[in-house]
């Protein structure tokens, strides 16, 4: 079965996280075919607006460190970069349907949808200065401009794991739903935007983000050299070790 599972129903793309057995982790396979099907949906005109969820009690667990050991983020075409840039200047609008856990990517990504909704055992953690790394997609500009320097330096520099309702108070995310209601609100929503106007909506999505766009893209390239820079370092090499070494002990 596909990792990304996908469905269009009444002007929604309908985009599903589907490896559950590892969280959600992603994969440079996966990242490669969530930039097809977002590049397929800008000349869809079937495909008003995207939903993406992953299962009722797993968002994603960010990125899978094995598979991202073995294909290592190398240069500025990395799949992983190409899915970034595509998504970040993506001209229709997307809505994130968030529950369990959403680490690392699984965060930064919703600094890049338009609607976010959550379910009330979400766990957001960016975890990036914990292993030996430093924040992508450009979360380090975009997110102190959302919910505050301070906010975001507990978050990105503490790597905390904090709640919904902290993320709803912060301005991270729209609202909070009962973990058997969120995807639903989300589909509503998601619902309201297909309904409206689509030239009208995507105008006021380019209209809201075009003074920072340009910064957006320069600074998901920024992070990524100083990104591939500590996955050489010892910093990173004894954190992933340390990582492993856990997860083998739990086991």
């Amino acid at each position: 079965m596909s990792e990304i599972i996908q469905r269009v129903h009444n002007g929604v793309l309908e985009l599903t996280l589907n490896r559950p057995e590892k969280r959600n982790a992603l994969t440079e396979a996966m990242y490669i075919e969530l930039k097809h099907i977002l590049d397929e949906a800008k000349h869809n005109p079937e495909a008003r607006v995207v939903l993406l969820s992953g299962q009722k009690f797993c968002f994603t667990a960010g990125n899978d460190l094995k598979d991202f050991m073995e294909h290592p983020m190398e240069d500025d075409d990395a799949p992983v970069l190409r899915f970034l840039r595509t998504m970040a200047d993506f001209p229709k609008p997307i809505v994130a349907a968030v529950n369990g856990p959403a680490v690392g990517i699984g965060t930064t990504l919703l600094l890049h949808c338009d609607l976010v909704y959550s379910g009330d055992s979400t766990v957001f953690q960016l975890p990036f200065v914990n292993l030996g790394l430093v924040p992508e997609f450009a979360s380090s500009f975009l997110l102190p401009l959302k919910v505050g320097h301070v906010k975001a330096a507990e978050w990105l520099m503490l790597g905390k794991s904090f709640g919904p309702q902290e993320a709803l108070e912060a301005g991270l995310i729209n609202a909070v739903f009962g973990d058997e209601n969120y995807l639903q609100a989300a589909h509503q929503q998601a619902q309201l935007l297909a309904a409206q106007p689509p030239k009208a909506i995507e105008l006021t999505k380019k209209l809201m983000k075009q003074h920072f766009m340009s910064i957006t893209l320069n600074t998901i390239d920024d992070e990524a050299r100083h990104f591939q820079k500590q996955l050489k370092s010892d910093e990173f090499r004894q954190a992933v070790s340390a990582f492993f070494a856990a997860k083998s002990g739990s086991e």
